[in-house]
This record gives C-alpha cells, sequence and structure tokens, in this order.
C-alpha cells in the first residue's frame, strides 16, 4: 500500500515552499506523482465597511496580488518537487463564478492525500483560499494539514493516533497506514473520561491495534483522561510523545452552504504545531 497520486493546495506564496517540501518529503519514499495546483479567486465583492473586511478596493488589490504571485508559487513547487527527484505536475484553473473550494475539491477525489496549509487567522484572504477543513470534510480523502508555525524535521516518524471507536477516527487510521507502516514509533491515544479500562463503544484501542498489526505496524496503546478540553489532551500528548504527526477523524458537517467543525478537530487545527493528517 503507497500514496501514487499527492495533489498539493498551493494557495499563499508565504508559505509555499513549506508546504510544498512537506507533500515532496511525503512523496519521496513511495515514488509518488506530485500534483501542484492553484485556484485564482473570483472577483470578491464585499460592500465597504463590512465589519471584520476591508473595504473592497483592498480586497480586489490582494486578489489581483495573489494571481501576480502564481509564477513564484509554480517555481517553488517545482524546485521542492525537484530537489527529491520526483515527478510533479502544475495545474491552475480560475474559479470563475464558482467559490475556490468549489474548484479544488473537483481535483481533489481523484487523488490519494491532499497536502495543505493551515489556516492562517491574520491573512486578509484565508476565509477564501485557506480551505484545509473544506477539503478534509468534503473531498472524501485524507488530508495532510501543515502547520503555519513549528519545525518539522520529518513527517511521520512517530505517529500519534487519535482513537476513539467512531467512523471518523477509522478513516484516518486507515488512510494512514502508508505512513504507519514505514514509522518508527506508532502509538494509539484513547482520550476517555470515563476509568480508564471501561467499556465504550466502536472498536477498542486493542482491536484497531491488532488490526494494524496484521499489516506489520506495530503499535502501543495510551489511555488517558482529559487534559482540559479533548482537542488540548490530542495536542498536550503529541508534544510529550515528540510526536511529529498526529491522525485523527475530522468532525464536522457542511449543509445548506453552512460550515461547521466539531470542538475537538476545531481546536487541533487553529493551536497544531505539528502535521496533521485528517478524514472524515
Amino acid at each position: 500500500m503507497a500514496y501514487r497520486t499527492i495533489l498539493v493546495h498551493c494557495n499563499d506564496r508565504r508559505r509555499i515552499a513549506r508546504v510544498a517540501g512537506a507533500a515532496s518529503e511525503l512523496a519521496e519514499p513511495f515514488g509518488a506523482h506530485v500534483v501542484g495546483f492553484s485556484v485564482s479567486p473570483p472577483v470578491l465583492v464585499v460592500p465597504a465597511g463590512m465589519p471584520g473586511t476591508p473595504d473592497t478596493m483592498v480586497i480586489d488589490e490582494r486578489c489581483q496580488a495573489y494571481r501576480r504571485d502564481i509564477p513564484a508559487m509554480k517555481a517553488a513547487f517545482e524546485a521542492a518537487v525537484r530537489a527529491r527527484g520526483l515527478a510533479g505536475e502544475w495545474r491552475e484553473e480560475d474559479a470563475g463564478s464558482a467559490t475556490v473550494a468549489d474548484v479544488a475539491l473537483h481535483h481533489a477525489r481523484t487523488c490519494d492525500v491532499i497536502v495543505a496549509a493551515q489556516r492562517d487567522r491574520h491573512w486578509t484572504l484565508s476565509h477564501w483560499l485557506d480551505i484545509p477543513d473544506r477539503l478534509a470534510v468534503e473531498s472524501g480523502r485524507p488530508v495532510l494539514i501543515i502547520p503555519n508555525e513549528g519545525l518539522h524535521a520529518s513527517i511521520g516518524t512517530k505517529v500519534l493516533v487519535a482513537w476513539n471507536g467512531r467512523r471518523e477516527a477509522a478513516l484516518a487510521a486507515f488512510a494512514a497506514l502508508p505512513l504507519l507502516k514505514r514509522a518508527r514509533e506508532v502509538k494509539l491515544l484513547s482520550v476517555r473520561p470515563e476509568a480508564v479500562g471501561g467499556e465504550r463503544r466502536g472498536g477498542s484501542s486493542s482491536d484497531l491495534c491488532a488490526a494494524l498489526g496484521r499489516h506489520g505496524v506495530a503499535c502501543e496503546v495510551l489511555e488517558v483522561r482529559p487534559q482540559g478540553s479533548v482537542g488540548h489532551t490530542l495536542l498536550t500528548q503529541a508534544i510529550a510523545e515528540r510526536a511529529d504527526l498526529l491522525v485523527m477523524g475530522c468532525y464536522g458537517h457542511s449543509r445548506f452552504s453552512e460550515f461547521a467543525l466539531g470542538g475537538a478537530t476545531r481546536h487541533v487545527l487553529e493551536h497544531m504545531l505539528i502535521p496533521v493528517l485528517t478524514a472524515h
């Protein structure tokens, strides 16, 4: 089992080297084909003075600046792929009357895994161009989200898999199999408000450990009580275990043009300092 096609969402010149570098690192052991993809946003019409947004002129200028940055993003992507000796491909498309997410999702569903940057809450265009959560919930593919901060000497050497027995957690765990099989250390983390060892719904951590073992993945089970919220506990344990990858289900929904993440997922994606592989 291996990743053969990896799609990289290239949406910000400041972060492209970081994201493309991580994607190339992910691809190298598998000799995967890496696709860099950029979507030019539609013209953004924002009423002047709308709370929380700059005026229309500033938004439009930044959209135009984004388009001018595309050649630089392409060059950075190609350099990252070339440095690993991989086969790469560049695609770019104008969103037209659609949204960036709509266009990106169309391409995302034909790859093995997507690589995207964490949302940058301080970036004016983040609301339109940073879509890792949309990709995770709506693409049907696993997404490797790269944090905007933190140093990452490796990805997937020491892996922490969050497990609660639910569908999303199962999808994420098995989507990560190509990485788990290559990892030096894999630990399954169960955050349990009840006494450790108590009964719970869904498959047990030991059952998952046994299933992964049949794929040649040696793993250890950790059961901990919450330290604050579940999301905070996951990140705290990832740091304590010196993990360089967190695997977790993505909990959320998109319905009637409204999009919402579950509390633990939202906390992790906002505060992550290591890469997160997630699936819905």
